[in-house]
């Protein structure tokens, strides 16, 4: 029987003494350097002091070892905090098939859907201003969308009721991600060339001739509401999405290698783009979507797929989510916008039905939506270790993330394969939670 990569490293961890003593060593300097880092914590602590089985923690380094060595992934960075200190960081591999160079663990990926969440944070720093109301129309800002199109299956009708914001946060707006194959409107989406749109306002009007897959509230759709609602952030700030998501979110959070492009003299830290070919099994270096070039996934500031980041801008983001809003001595949102932001919003008709071999892929088994993050309903139903309430999303290009209010734990994982046929948002939660020691849930 063949051995893998991780049965090799569990292994070598298990009856390598010196082994683990090394990799003990180095846990716990990675921990304290990233503490200092984030200026979370004054006081030196451990790993121990979290309520963390170190010897077990180590099952996360085993297992980036082994989605490296066993060639599912040229390179991957795992970053994990528990209690807002840094417990396990973690980068192997090289920056894509085409670049040798060794991955490093601030070098930047393209984080796709990941982006979605940020959107959301920017447009609740504006709801808290009283810019706009969750349930105002979606054209009380954006007239384009005032008289929308429903295709019923059949024919395009006018929908009965206008999108409203809050559907932009939970996908319920009845926009799409447009229609593939053999659809009747598949030719139309093609016509409109929205990736080719040279900012938000000229994409948002291409869009809103798109017609909306069902009524405004009626259904659950991945879509592009959240580029819509970065269009709303410009018209009610005035300022660009990346201006305004800079000096609200970016700056306060000390996320400064998160932007929608890549500056010329930072290029050498892009990592490349790889693609699972499922007839060969083997990954193929591709372009991917970037409509724009490598140093931009789309021209204009794409709020729901368009930011580049690290694994600690990333973590620095959810720390203030974990923290109620709160990241050092800036307060970014109220603890009761964070606690609405973070509940299932979905009527419970598309929530409770989420389980099973009809459950939506793209949400996710027992799982419903808040206001730009997924939401974790149950536990049981979704039948992978984490808790209720656990709030999540990933990227087009395998990038996960998730916060944990429960056990508050927070972890971010970053690689770049389109079409990845690994659980490794699955495989990340078991190594993470069985290294728990102590666990916080009632």
């Amino acid at each position: 029987m063949k051995q893998t990569a991780l049965d090799k490293a569990m292994k070598n961890l298990k009856y390598s003494n010196r082994l683990g003593t090394m990799l003990l060593m180095c846990s716990f300097l990675v921990y304290n350097f990233a503490v200092s880092k984030l200026a979370i914590a004054d006081e030196v602590r451990t790993p121990g002091d979290e309520g963390i089985d170190v010897s077990r923690l180590d099952r996360v380094t085993a297992l980036v070892d082994a989605y490296v060595e066993d060639k599912k992934v040229p390179g991957m960075t795992v970053m994990v905090s528990r209690n807002g200190r840094v417990i396990a960081s973690v980068t192997r591999g090289t920056r894509g098939l085409d670049n040798p160079e060794m991955l490093k663990p601030d070098d930047l990926f393209r984080i796709y859907s990941m982006t979605k969440a940020v959107t959301a944070v920017a447009a609740l720093v504006l709801y808290e201003a009283g810019e706009f109301h969750l349930d105002d129309p979606v054209s009380k800002y954006l007239p384009e969308f005032k008289e929308m199109q429903v295709f019923d299956g059949q024919a395009t009708r006018p929908a009965n009721k206008e999108m409203t914001v809050r559907h932009l946060f939970t996908h319920m707006s009845g926009l799409s991600y447009g229609y593939r194959g053999e659809h009747p409107l598949r030719e139309m989406q093609q016509r409109l060339k929205l990736d080719q749109s040279k900012d938000l306002t000229e994409f948002t009007r291409r869009l809103a001739q798109l017609p909306l897959r069902f009524e405004p509230g009626t259904d659950w759709g991945y879509s592009y509401a959240s580029d819509v609602l970065g269009a709303l952030i410009e018209r009610v700030s005035g300022q660009t999405l990346e201006a305004f998501m800079k000096s609200h979110v970016f700056d306060p959070l000390n996320m400064s290698d998160t932007s929608f492009s890549v500056a010329p003299d930072q290029v050498h830290r892009l990592t490349s783009m790889q693609v699972y070919d499922p007839e060969s099994e083997a990954l193929i270096v591709t372009s991917g979507p970037p409509f724009a070039g490598p140093q931009r996934v789309a021209q204009f500031d794409s709020g729901g797929a368009g930011l580049f980041s690290t694994a600690g801008d990333y973590l620095n983001f959810l720390e203030m989510l974990r923290a109620n809003g709160r990241f050092l001595d800036r307060q970014i949102l109220s603890p009761k916008t964070v606690a609405l932001m973070t509940r299932d919003h979905l009527p419970r008709a598309i929530s409770d039905a989420n389980i099973g071999p009809d459950h939506n892929p793209t949400l996710g088994l027992g799982a419903g939506h808040g206001l730009g993050v997924g939401i974790y309903i149950d536990p049981v139903r979704r039948g992978v270790l984490s808790s209720a309430g656990e709030i999540d999303w990933g990227g087009a290009s395998g990038t996960v993330y998730w916060m944990d209010p429960v056990e508050q734990i927070i972890a971010v994982g970053l690689i770049q394969l389109f079409r990845s046929p690994h659980r490794f948002r699955d495989d990340l939660s078991v190594a993470i939670y069985q290294s728990l020691s102590e666990s916080y849930e009632p």
